[in-house]
């Protein structure tokens, strides 16, 4: 677009806006009513110059959310703190750095410099451990995010070119510079009333929109560090093997399932009612994903029991699969988020033996959320204790996963003394009554015991025909961990996804090559002939 035409559109733009109000001016004049319509409206100039003085003295803007995603390793969140260090370190951003190709390509390599730190101690190159597949999905990623900013909040940027960003900052300058003309000539004439009225420009509203430009420019910048940072801790991290496609469908399969409100349902048309056919078959095919819940706990602690009193008669059980570390279920918790839950085998009293460890670690690696299980009148638990140092200790030679987080039911809280007594529901946390006074107790103990290796402890009584805990403590427990839990499925998700297959890819490649090679080969055949 010339800048004629440019030039045109802004005019017939802004005519019916111009037209309108010098009509109403004329009015005003007319009617008298002008004095009293310039009250208020210096009342809104002042009262909006006071705000954007107030909230543009300290000289930035705060990023709209910079919270990292729920599945994060915590060597993440240190890269990404690096990303926020770089971030703060620009205290103002000029109109010529934010023009200047050259700064975007520094700061990036400076910035992948110090995420790749974090993984690769001592690494004099920061691209050098990855794949040129990784590196052009964090560009397209990054780049993807940027363009969506700038189109949300840049107006008119589908149309400025970078020439016309140029020509716009000369023509401010030379608007400045015309105006110190201006100014000079004036204070030959009169310097005393030009002086007064030269700083009051420049103190007041001159001074004002350089703040609120500076702080848009600061702002932008920020975002734009935020966005290639994150993207440059998913590339370090190895999560960005499986391509940007794969990776934006893994991250929406992970998400919470979306909230179905009846009442806000429109009413249904034949044509509609066909296409919310297949918009459901779609979405069931790509997600939500379930969450995988693993039961553990020694021989005889009461798992199976839960499981069932969770399954319930009217429980959602799809089908029964036996796995190798037990049997798994198919079901859904509230909110409409499905669940798999894996009733795995006991270890021994004697503590877990190699194999029970060995399919304990193994339900802990599908699992996304672990519900450890131990029995109310199990003095020691050291066995539980110890199966827990061990998974934690797998999960640390992993620093790219996670460890699901562990909810420990405490179980057959009826033995707890008085055995005699038992009629729920129990206050435990504040009730005075002896058995309230007991189950309190063991749970202290028990966190006591498991420290800081588990999230919650809740007492629990899952024997025929009872249900104490469950609904009222256990199931809020797992329902409060289910961001946690989808994080954790997400890595598991992306890490599975680059792992498997790429053998396979190398194979599909040749072939590529191979009929690429060949169509140049007779091409160039035909040609001689």
């Amino acid at each position: 677009m010339t800048r004629l035409r440019i030039a045109l559109v802004v005019t017939f733009f802004l005519a019916p806006f111009l037209f309108v109000m010098g009509a109403g001016g004329y009015h005003l004049w007319k009617t008298g009513w002008m004095v009293w319509a310039w009250i208020p409206m210096f009342v809104c100039l002042v009262l909006a110059y006071f705000l954007a003085w107030r909230w543009t003295r300290r000289g930035s803007l705060p990023a709209p959310d910079p919270t990292p995603p729920d599945y994060w390793t915590e060597r993440d969140k240190l890269a990404f703190a690096k990303v926020e260090e770089k971030a703060k370190s620009f205290e103002k951003i000029t109109t010529e750095q934010i023009e200047d190709p050259k700064h975007y390509s520094e700061l990036a390599l400076d910035l992948a410099k110090q995420v790749a730190e974090q993984y690769n101690p001592g690494a004099t190159d920061p691209f050098e451990h990855l794949t040129l597949p990784e590196v052009l999905t964090c560009i397209e990623l990054a780049a993807a995010d940027l363009d969506e900013l700038v189109r949300k909040y840049v107006p008119g940027s589908h149309l400025i070119r970078i020439r016309d960003m140029k020509r716009a900052r000369k023509a401010v300058n030379t608007y400045k510079t015309a105006m110190n003309v201006y100014w000079a000539g004036a204070a030959i004439f009169d310097p005393v009333q030009t002086g007064l009225r030269y700083l009051a420009s420049r103190s007041a509203l001159g001074g004002l929109m350089s703040r609120i430009q500076d702080n848009v420019i600061l702002w932008f910048h920020t975002q734009f560090v935020h966005l290639l940072g994150r993207y440059l801790v998913e590339l370090n991290s190895g999560r960005l093997k499986v391509g940007a496609k794969r990776y934006r469908e893994l991250l929406a399969q992970h998400q919470a399932p979306p909230v179905d409100d009846p009442a806000a349902r429109p009413e249904p048309t034949p044509e509609a009612v066909g296409e919310a056919a297949v918009t459901t078959t779609a979405a069931t095919a790509i997600g939500p994903k379930a969450i995988t819940l693993s039961v553990l706990g020694s021989v005889k602690a009461g798992k199976s029991s839960l499981v069932n009193v969770l399954l319930g008669r009217g429980g959602a059980t799809v089908d029964r699969l036996p796995v190798t570390a037990g049997v798994r279920y198919d079901y859904k918790l509230s909110g409409n988020q499905p669940v798999s839950i894996l009733d795995t085998t006991g270890y021994g009293q004697n503590g877990p033996s190699d194999p029970d460890f060995t399919a304990a670690v193994e339900a802990s690696r599908d699992a996304d959320l672990i519900v450890l299980v131990t029995h109310a009148t199990n003095p020691g638990r050291q066995d539980d204790v110890n199966l827990l140092d061990r998974l934690r200790a797998w999960f640390v030679a992993k620093p790219h996963l996670k460890m699901p987080p562990v909810v420990v039911a405490v179980s057959h809280i009826d033995l707890l003394s008085p055995k005699a007594e038992w009629s729920p529901p129990y206050d435990w946390r504040t009730g005075m009554r002896p058995k309230e006074q007991n189950i309190r107790e063991c749970v202290t103990v028990v966190k006591e015991q498991v420290g800081e290796r588990a999230t919650d402890v809740v007492p629990i009584c899952a024997r025929d025909g009872e249900r104490t805990g469950i609904a009222e403590d256990l199931i809020p427990a797992l329902v409060s961990h289910l961001d946690h839990a989808r994080g954790t499925a997400v890595l598991k998700a992306l890490d599975a996804e680059a792992v498997d297959g790429k053998y396979g890819k190398i194979g599909e490649q040749v072939v590529e090559s191979g009929k690429a090679v060949w169509g140049l080969l007779k091409e160039a055949f035909k040609g001689k002939k």
